[in-house]
């Protein structure tokens, strides 16, 4: 995984180099970079069938709401092209989830992910419709609590800590809102796809992005 985004990133700065090279012969290539920052919240679907038993024999893999943060830098290429990364964090709380009343106060789910980010952008007036994707690597971390107290120091007999790491990709579609010139309010609907080891995992679904992008 490791080398197959080490080559997309290499790939990238040969692209982001020939655009500048050409920009210098005279050609509009170059048009500018934006960046910002973005909250999200959304669905995680997806079952891993070597999750522990609960004590009633349920499989203990949990689906629900998750939230968090992110941001993505981009520089615009030619009329329409916008190639860059971007990266997020995403906790999805035991009380989100439909085993909340299995979890024990404390579980979670908690996904680190990013990528290389590559969609065509239509740079109107007052808004800027895109359609993309990303494609990169990440890491989710699963600690499930089935019984006990956070808030003591006993030790729990039955706690389970898992993390495993995956390639993904994440097809999207959005609207930036010209606020300004430099300001642009950005929406955006994504369905991020994991894959480990050839299977689609967790953390796979939709969803639905808010925040600021900042041009130059």
């Amino acid at each position: 995984m490791q080398i197959v985004v080490r080559n997309i990133l290499v790939g990238l700065c040969v692209l982001i180099s020939s655009a500048l090279y050409a920009n210098e012969s005279s050609v509009k290539v170059y048009q500018g970079f934006s960046g910002g920052m973005m909250a999200h919240g959304g669905y995680l679907f997806g079952v891993n069938a070597d999750a522990p038993n609960t004590a009633d024999g349920v499989v203990c893999s949990p689906q629900g709401g998750t939230f968090g943060l992110g941001g993505a830098l981009r520089v615009h290429l030619w009329s329409h092209l916008r190639i860059g990364g971007e990266g997020f964090v995403s906790t999805m709380n035991s009380g989100t989830t439909n085993m909340k009343h299995v979890l024990k106060e404390g579980s979670y789910i908690r996904t680190g992910f990013g990528g290389v980010a590559i969609d065509a952008c239509w740079r109107k007036e007052k808004v800027w419709p895109y359609i993309g994707g990303s494609i990169g690597g990440g890491a989710m971390r699963s600690l499930y609590v089935l019984e006990g107290n956070q808030d003591d120091w006993v030790a729990e007999d039955a706690a389970y800590l898992h993390k495993t790491s995956f390639m993904y990709v994440n097809p999207y579609v959005g609207m930036d809102w010209c606020m300004t010139k430099k300001v642009h309010m950005t929406f955006r609907i994504d369905w991020m796809v994991a894959l480990h080891k050839g299977d689609v995992v967790k953390p796979t679904g939709p969803r639905l992005l808010v925040g600021f992008m900042f041009c130059h």
